[in-house]
């Protein structure tokens, strides 16, 4: 979720892209690059770059995302990610809320109900498979870890992104230095712990707090990992977001699964492990996966929908939100990526008569069979015409990319 390069790179880009004006392409009926959906069993991408390059990259993300899952999260299986591969470097910066040409991952959660993953489809300052392993790192885990304090979820996702794929082989490697294009990456000056344990706020200038995130995540896999264990056991057994999560309470939960490593001790014990400390790299054999792709074309409607949401969830834009969601509905009033971002944004409702023609239009999107049953129910509608549209959401749910469906839909 940022540059790997070091400050004074990054920085000079981000000046370069800002004077170019990182415009967003016109429209595919307008001239602009065609758009297409290309899915495989755990991920659905939208794109508007290269198809073959994408194509290409479908199958390694799910090589990856099975290393990933297979070795840390077992239990956390299930599930389809949405990314958007966008056509490059500039597009991206785009939709950035720092300015900077930055992947991002969202867990799942309204309007989409499944985990997204935003990304340059040709990135002239990130490794494909670095960016694709720290991003997916950050959906699987967080489908098994909800409660995660920045500091971890970023350092567990610059350990991963070290992961190194022999598909020939069918070998794995987790836990190197990071690299750049096979290169030593300079990493940045630590920051105290303390300070790390606050860090919170996105920013253009983190590159301190993901080189020390990324140091003490290593350092306790190595050399406390039962601790480790437990502690991320004890983020969701405590259960308090992010937000809710004062200083006291991190310091308690430290000390709670931490006994051997007193909090006011780790600057000092990671210092000394940096410097003469054992470094265990983690070697797995692994059966690969063979993953067909499907694709489609994507109209302008769905284009709209995808920058709407790209505005809102992303780029913290909301008036640009609500006029893509309306230019997207304008086209198609099915469109369900635009009626979920619009229900988000203004809790817009729709008829019924809307929403069974949405459901007729896209009988296999759970979504909509969701969005029929909110709005069959506010209307009053027969008891059995809503009995059956939930059995359908449920239904299509339990086979659903999606992660989380919204609370009570299929409480039965």
């Amino acid at each position: 979720m940022r540059c790997m390069v070091g400050v004074s790179r990054c920085s000079a880009m981000a000046v370069v892209l800002a004077a170019c004006g990182a415009a967003v392409p016109p429209l595919p009926s307008k001239g602009g690059p065609a758009w297409t959906e290309i899915t495989s069993e755990h991920f659905t991408v939208w794109t508007d770059g290269d198809r073959d390059l994408i194509r290409d990259l479908v199958p390694q993300m799910e090589q990856l995302r099975q290393v990933i899952v297979g070795v840390a999260f077992p239990w956390a299986s299930r599930g389809r990610t949405l990314v958007f591969a966008l056509r490059d470097d500039d597009e991206l910066t785009a939709f950035s809320a720092t300015g900077q040409p930055r992947a991002f991952a969202r867990l799942a959660a309204a309007p989409l109900w499944q985990p997204m993953i935003l990304l340059s489809a040709r990135s002239q300052l990130q490794d494909s498979d670095r960016t694709v392993a720290h991003e997916l790192t950050h959906v699987v885990s967080f489908a098994a870890i909800h409660h995660q304090p920045r500091w971890l979820s970023e350092g567990m996702a610059d350990f991963f992104q070290t992961l190194r794929l022999d598909v020939e082989r069918g070998t794995a490697d987790i836990g190197g230095a990071p690299t750049y294009r096979g290169q030593p990456v300079r990493m940045a000056h630590l920051i105290p712990v303390e300070r790390l344990f606050a860090w919170e706020k996105l920013s253009a200038h983190e590159e301190r707090e993901y080189s020390t995130a990324w140091a003490l995540f290593t350092f306790l896999i190595n050399q406390h990992r039962d601790e480790l264990a437990r502690y991320m056991q004890l983020l969701d057994e405590v259960g308090k977001p992010r937000a809710a999560t004062t200083g006291q309470d991190a310091a308690a939960l430290w000390r709670e699964a931490f006994p051997s490593l007193p909090l006011a001790e780790v600057d000092s014990e990671l210092q000394r492990w940096l410097l003469v400390g054992s470094h265990t790299m983690l070697h797995f054999t692994v059966q690969l996966g063979n993953w067909s792709v499907t694709e489609r074309a994507l109209g302008d409607a769905d284009v709209y929908a995808a920058r709407g949401t790209l505005c809102a969830l992303v780029a913290d834009r909301p008036a640009e939100a609500r006029s893509d969601a309306a230019a997207a509905l304008a086209l198609d009033p099915g469109n369900v990526a635009a009626r979920l971002l619009v229900s988000a944004l203004d809790h817009a409702s729709i008829t019924a008569d809307q929403a069974r023609a949405m459901t007729a239009a896209h009988r296999d999107d759970w979504r909509a069979w969701w969005i029929a049953a909110v709005t069959l129910s506010r209307a009053g509608a027969d008891a059995r015409e809503l009995a059956n549209v939930r059995t359908a959401a449920c239904r299509l749910f339990s086979q659903n990319p999606a992660l989380f469906a919204p609370s009570d839909l299929c409480a039965d």
